[in-house]
């Protein structure tokens, strides 16, 4: 996936740099963290029915012609006392939501609630069993109706199921909710091509509530995921003639010039590879919201190469570096878009030969401006040499 997901790994990044014992990932008060950038899915998660594809940022989940079911994400932990969060968006209207809990112990719904976008309508629901009847047990009315993303927050605790839509909260209490839950399923549709999107699907477990739980075998097929490329850049060892640019090992370089707000301070909630040390420059700051330039003071061109390290977004225009030369850009690379088998991102040498431009002043420009998918820009160890740092990645057939 495009996607991120990192269990239970603690995360405090400043602007630009992080402890090598401590990644960039999200806070440790989630279970489950998946942002739904980039597939694949985490092992606790699947998708289970529909046609799903990663976009826009987000997990994309359509019901097609050949699927009787919903579009359904199925997470596939046991769970109790547990607030799930995540946002959702409806591409297509006139579709239903619908949130499924299972009971550990069976195979029937244990409890349920509906959302209706167009008309902002919601209801948890006790499905019927056995032994009990169904029963809508409250109803409510989301006012907020136009918002694109929609935020969703629903908590299990007990006999106590709490559903908040948009900040609109309706609750109910059933004894039938008083055990262990099994999987919970989200599922969007109702018609065929009803589309929805979800990303930032969090779990977290309330006070008393056991904080591990053992996943449950998949069923099904998964959607088709990008591949993944374990790359370890090739180890520098620096020559007595090379030029450091900047090696990014606290902070911005204070005589570097920032505009946006994409190199300022605050959490990366990324997981990256492949820097040099315990600090590299980060964009993804507010996921890929933000967006600026950072740019060094200029320097002389003074060895045949520039060497970098470089990750992130492949946005060429829009998330990358440049080389400029009297305001122009003369040289440019783009990021990656690739993570390894273990969901990290990585990074990779770039070098660029600028033999002919020796003698020049220069300026070494660092940009993020795309705020979609891989949106953000990584970067490290920008030196001048007289040899190139060859790339890790398999050659392009």
């Amino acid at each position: 996936m495009k996607s991120i997901f990192l269990l239970m790994l603690s995360a405090a990044v400043s602007l630009c740099a992080a402890p090598a014992s401590d990644p960039v990932a999200p806070s440790s008060n989630y279970l489950i963290f998946e942002d739904g950038r980039e597939g694949p899915l985490p092992a606790s998660l699947e998708f289970h029915h529909g046609s799903w594809k990663f976009e826009d940022g987000a997990m994309a989940g359509e019901q097609v012609p050949t699927e009787n079911h919903m579009a359904t994400i199925k997470v596939l932990m046991a769970f109790d006392q547990m607030k799930v969060e995540w946002k959702m968006k409806f591409v297509v209207p006139k579709q239903r939501f619908l949130f499924v809990a299972w009971p550990a112990d069976s195979s029937a719904h244990a409890m349920d609630f509906n959302y209706v976008p167009d008309t902002g309508e919601i209801s948890l629901v006790r499905p019927k069993t056995k032994d009990k009847d169904g029963a809508v047990l409250v109803k409510g009315r989301a006012m907020q109706l136009n918002i694109e993303w929609h935020e969703i927050v629903c908590i299990h605790d007990g006999p106590n199921f709490t559903l908040t839509i948009d900040g609109t909260t309706i609750t109910a209490a059933d004894e039938a909710f008083t055990r262990p839950m099994g999987p919970f399923y989200l599922n969007g549709g109702g018609f065929n091509g009803a589309k929805f999107l979800v990303k930032d699907l969090k779990v977290t477990a309330l006070p008393g509530s056991p904080q591990t739980r053992k996943l449950l075998p998949p069923k099904g097929a998964a959607a088709p995921n990008p591949a993944k490329i374990n790359v370890t850049p090739v180890v520098y060892k620096p020559n007595p003639g090379d030029i450091l640019v900047a090696d990014f090992e606290t902070a911005n370089p204070v005589e570097w010039k920032a505009s946006g707000n994409a190199f300022g301070p605050g959490v990366r909630r990324n997981a990256v590879t492949g820097f040099i040390g315990t600090g590299l420059i980060n964009t993804f700051l507010e996921g890929d919201k933000s967006t600026g330039t950072l740019t060094s003071p200029p320097f002389a061109i003074a060895k045949k190469f520039v060497n970098f390290l470089i990750g992130g977004g492949d946005h060429p225009g829009k998330t990358g570096v440049l080389l400029l030369i009297d305001g122009k850009a003369v040289r440019t690379a783009t990021g990656l878009s690739l993570k390894n088998s273990a969901g990290q991102e990585v990074m990779d040498w770039q070098s660029w030969d600028v033999s002919e431009f020796a003698g020049k002043r220069t300026s070494f420009q660092i940009i993020d401006d795309q705020t979609s998918g891989w949106g953000h820009i990584l970067v490290d160890q920008v030196f001048q040499s007289d040899q190139a740092m060859p790339s890790s990645l398999p050659v392009k057939k």
